[in-house]
């Protein structure tokens, strides 16, 4: 029985040595500035007071086309970040 366990852990051990990386290879991180125009705010247009129903159905289409900027805006920064 203490056998198995000194074994258990004798692996696991081993097992964990074999996971870390050793490597000469050297990153050199560079920041490239992300554009002013990609961080704004994406600020939606305040609907009216007294909005119809068409109206609603509009600022809804408003609203879709701002996330959509937004989430554009992100995946150049991902791009971005990504390319360093």
């Amino acid at each position: 029985m203490n056998y198995s366990r000194i074994m258990i852990v004798l692996v696991s051990w081993c097992l964990m040595v074999l996971q870390t990386a050793c490597t000469s290879e050297r990153k050199v991180y560079v920041n490239r500035p992300i554009p002013e125009s990609l961080l704004t705010d994406c600020l939606p247009n305040i609907p009216s007071k007294m909005m119809t129903f068409g109206d609603s159905v509009n600022y809804n289409e408003h609203l879709l086309n701002v996330i959509e900027k937004c989430n554009e805006d992100k995946h150049a920064i991902k791009k971005i970040i990504n390319r360093q």
